[in-house]
């Protein structure tokens, strides 16, 4: 989750990913809803029937299989936890994914990991990167709403695991580069340090389907059990202590030591985005999500009816046809951004789900539930980088700026007053707002934001107007955690022997997405503490 994405599918509303070459990929994911477990209450099978309580109350459970370990969910962060059981003395481990393969949403990521101190950074000369600079870099992007000892889990760990997935998983990477920042960023926590995951026999071969194919074998290899096609539906309590789990099709498995949760965020789950997240519900109804569609949040749902805590925050959200901002490696498309009065409301410039989390509050603020925003650009954008999608220098660029007027997904108009009529903002603020844009551009200072990124001026006609539809990759929240990735109950005590990793679990995220990489690096940093923690319970 959380990362740039490659996939050559659609989106699972009504609009249409770019025009990006991607990786096909797998998208699995964990759908439905839990049934019983709820914490205090006697252990029950799928069915509903209780177990009596007290010493020994899960051996009235009829079992159907027996594990030291079980893994729900078989991206990314559940295929690295069932691994880091297995190293760490776990003699049984298995992992039920829902789909009909592993995968997940990590497996249509871009791949991208962040970390701080590594030896590839150190091969490309950067050398001044360190696990308390991405940490500061984590905290600030937080805005104070993040776990510190979380985060700094993460951070102190994440030259460790990339080295530790090398060796593991036979992976590299192929290429370290750079975020953009957030307006009160100190520009010395920004370093190049996203690492995009390739494997090692073939670096042609990359992204978050090198990291699922390769981990699934090592699982394999190390004696662990993968079943695919398993829809866990609730997990087995014995009192405040998860014992197993049920499955939807009647089935109990005993998990001895753990019972780890990785079965994604609530991407595709209505209700939940509804009571626990705006931002996410807009993005739902009026825009663009495109992970795995069985990203339901089946895990979340189960924690909370096993009595866990949750803290839930906003989006991954990207601008997907232009992919403004996503990394520092990509020359970025001349263009401001506005709201339906037609005035700048945001540093264009600043890392790309920050910038979407403005386009939401902008909508919010000037049209409600209907609310839009809007891009406004030049002549200059038919020939500009080539990740843009109606750039003549993308792929077919042309061809997609007709459909894209045609459809009136773009809209172009010979004067900034006839655009302004055409996608209903007022005329005299619009002019007036390109206007003095056009002015910051001529002295080299963006005298409102601060933009310091593609300062040129727009004043070229044809004009074009993009009404943005951000493209989200992922929810903000879950099952809050410790940093030996036990979920906590409402009152901040551990639930016994029940874990969390990756999009299901919280508290190392905050309102917006810091930049590619972090998601990916939150899967692998609580996937293999939750394996370890899992195999060494007293």
């Amino acid at each position: 989750m959380g990362e740039t994405f490659n996939t050559n599918s659609t989106a699972t509303n009504t609009h249409t990913i770019s025009r990006r070459n991607f990786i096909g990929a797998a998208a699995v994911g964990l759908g439905g809803m839990a049934l019983a477990g709820l914490a205090g209450c006697a252990p029950k099978a799928a069915n509903g029937e209780g177990a009596a309580q007290g010493e020994g109350a899960s051996t009235s459970v009829s079992w159907d299989g027996e594990y030291d370990v079980i893994v729900c969910g078989g991206g990314g962060a559940g295929l690295t936890a069932a691994y880091s059981a297995l190293e760490n003395g776990a003699e049984s481990v298995v992992v039920f994914e829902k789909g009909s393969q592993c995968g997940g949403t990590t497996a249509l990521a871009e791949g991208a990991i962040q970390a701080a101190g590594t030896s590839w950074q150190k091969e490309k000369g950067i050398a001044d990167d360190t696990p308390d600079v991405l940490f500061n870099f984590w905290m600030c992007d937080g805005e104070g709403l993040i776990d510190e000892d979380l985060v700094r889990t993460m951070a102190d760990s994440a030259a460790d695991n990339v080295q530790w997935m090398a060796d593991n998983f036979n992976i590299t990477y192929a290429n370290v580069f750079g975020a953009y920042p957030t307006p009160y960023l100190p520009a010395e926590y920004l370093k190049d340090r996203i690492h995009l995951i390739a494997d090692a026999s073939d670096p042609t071969k990359t992204g978050g389907a090198v990291w699922i194919t390769n981990a699934l074998k090592a699982v394999k290899d190390k004696g662990g059990d993968v079943e695919t096609g398993v829809e866990v539906a609730s997990i087995v309590m014995d009192g405040s202590t998860a014992a197993g789990i049920a499955t939807k099709d009647g089935k109990n498995y005993k998990a001895n030591k753990g019972v780890i949760l990785a079965m994604a965020g609530i991407e595709h789950n209505e209700e939940l985005a509804l009571q626990y997240n705006p931002q996410h519900y807009w993005d739902l109804k009026t825009q663009s999500v495109i992970t795995a569609p069985t990203d339901t949040g089946d895990g979340i749902v189960m924690g909370i009816e096993a009595g866990a805590k949750t803290v839930f925050h906003g989006c991954v959200d990207l601008l997907l046809p232009t992919w403004s901002y996503t990394n520092n490696q990509n020359p970025e498309i001349p263009y401001i951004l506005v709201n339906m009065r037609g005035t700048r409301f945001v540093r264009e410039d600043t890392t790309y789900a920050f910038h979407c989390r403005a386009l939401f509050n902008a909508a919010m603020q000037e049209g409600g539930a209907d609310g839009a925003t809007y891009m406004i650009m030049d002549k200059k954008m038919e020939t500009s980088d080539k990740m843009c999608a109606w750039s003549d220098n993308a792929e077919g660029g042309a061809d997609a700026r007709k459909a894209a007027l045609a459809d009136g997904t773009l809209t172009q108009a010979d004067t900034l007053e006839a655009l302004a009529e055409a996608i209903g903002v007022p005329a005299a603020t619009l002019s007036y707002s390109v206007g003095k844009w056009n002015e910051d551009c001529a002295a080299g200072d963006d005298t409102l934001y601060g933009r310091v990124k593609q300062l040129t001026a727009l004043d070229e006609a044809p004009f074009y107007a993009w009404k943005t539809v951000n493209s989200n990759i992922g929810a903000i929240g879950g099952l809050k955690i410790n940093t030996d990735a036990a979920v906590l109950s409402t009152t901040g005590e551990p639930i016994g022997h029940l874990f969390a990793a990756g999009a299901n679990s919280a508290g190392w995220l905050g309102p917006y997405y810091p930049g590619s990489g972090t998601c990916l690096q939150g899967a692998l940093t609580w996937g293999r503490v939750a394996g370890k923690s899992a195999a060494t319970v007293a």
